[in-house]
C-alpha cells in the first residue's frame, strides 16, 4: 500500500489520523450494543410485545458472535 492509498483510507481527527475502517466498526459496535441495552431494559420492565425484544438480542448476539469453523488438520 503506497502512501497515497494510506491517505485515503484515513481521516484526521484532533491531530491525530484514524483509519475510517476503526471509526466505522466501532460505531456499528456502539450502535449495537445501544440497542442491546435498550432491549434488555424493556424486557426488565416487562413492557408490552417482550417477543420483539428478544428477537433484538439474538438477532444481536447472532451479528456478534463468530460463525463455528472446523480447521482441517493437515
Amino acid at each position: 500500500m503506497n502512501l497515497e492509498e494510506d491517505k485515503d483510507n484515513q481521516w484526521q481527527l484532533c491531530c491525530s489520523s484514524v483509519y475510517k475502517a476503526e471509526i466505522v466498526f466501532l460505531t456499528q459496535i456502539l450502535f449495537l450494543f445501544i440497542i442491546l441495552i435498550f432491549s434488555i431494559v424493556q424486557i426488565i420492565l416487562k413492557s408490552e410485545n417482550l417477543e420483539i425484544y428478544f428477537s433484538l438480542i439474538s438477532s444481536i448476539i447472532g451479528i456478534l458472535i463468530p460463525q463455528p469453523k472446523m480447521n482441517k488438520n493437515e
